[in-house]
């Protein structure tokens, strides 16, 4: 008999023992490494999001690949996810929440698509945390009435500065259309804003009112995450004037705290016209990246 588990996020506690490297130079090779993760059958990424904390898990520290030119395929997810279902019943469980659930690859391998059907066989609740527009192909199997919520990020980078560092990313318009297809499937989604950069956020040009869609949260610019000297060398070219500002907020802590506070009423003021309920993270000063949400 299952146990029941109810952790919001379960800890799936599973060895895998086949992986299939997928890589951007077409090279690909087959490992025999046994190891512990969480519900991750994708780990590494094909997007390369510069902000993304991802690369410095195990995975990405091991890997002397660039963030963005691997990506590690749990072939054998799916029956050893079903075994370990059958020991641990959770309540939900939380796809997407390290990597990219939905990455180009999975057209070929389909993990992710089977993963839902299985919990939807199960009658097991899932959430999905992604940025792509693929999950929309999955609407059929999302419909089902087990999918509890989506999560879906919308890049608000500059869009110079988006082609420079996230040249994988989707732009904000056609993130919105996304989220538009799936409310317009009843899929319970909440549009995700991030990361939110102090004089740079133009919530007007991005936000828009959707019908069934009334939450949406915004995640404020993490000054101790991977890539900010980067973002630093191109404030000097791009935006002079801003450039001295970022290093004051990574160094004053009490005008980070003057700075963040201001975006957030901003933010709330801007956001209050599209949606009925907002939420937004901040990390405390010279705090590194904690998931607290």
């Amino acid at each position: 008999m299952a146990h029941y588990k109810k952790e919001w996020e379960i800890i799936f506690t599973i060895r895998y023992a086949n992986h299939r490297t997928e890589s951007n130079d077409n090279t690909s090779s087959d490992r025999d490494q046994s190891r512990r993760l969480r519900n991750q059958s994708l780990p590494g990424c094909e997007m390369g999001c510069l902000f993304c904390y991802a690369q410095f898990n195990k995975t990405g520290v091991k890997s002397n690949r660039p963030w963005g030119s691997y990506l590690k395929v749990k072939v054998n997810a799916v029956p050893v996810l079903e075994a370990e279902l059958s020991r641990i019943r959770p309540e939900r469980v939380l796809l997407g929440s390290t990597t990219e659930c939905f990455q180009p690859i999975e057209r070929k391998y389909r993990i992710t698509e089977a993963i839902l059907k299985m919990l939807n066989k199960k009658k097991i609740q899932y959430v999905i945390m992604t940025r792509s527009p693929a999950i929309n192909d999955y609407l059929p199997v999302l419909k089902k009435g087990l999918c509890a919520a989506v999560y879906f990020t919308v890049d608000t980078l500059p869009h110079g500065m988006r082609q420079k560092f996230e040249p994988h990313g989707l732009d904000p318009a056609e993130s919105m259309k996304a989220i538009e297809q799936l409310c317009r499937n009843k899929i319970n989604t909440i549009a995700y804003f991030c990361p939110i950069m102090p004089w740079l956020f133009s919530g007007k040009q991005i936000m828009q009112r959707i019908d069934g869609l009334a939450r949406a949260e915004f995640e404020i610019m993490n000054f101790k995450m991977a890539g900010i000297q980067k973002i630093i060398k191109y404030m000097r070219t791009e935006y002079p004037e801003l450039k001295r500002r970022y290093q004051r907020l990574m160094q004053d802590k009490d005008f980070y705290a003057e700075t963040i506070n201001k975006l957030k009423i901003d933010i709330r003021e801007a956001a209050k016209k599209h949606f009925k309920t907002v939420k937004i993270h901040a990390h405390a000063f010279d705090e590194y990246f904690a998931n607290r949400y």
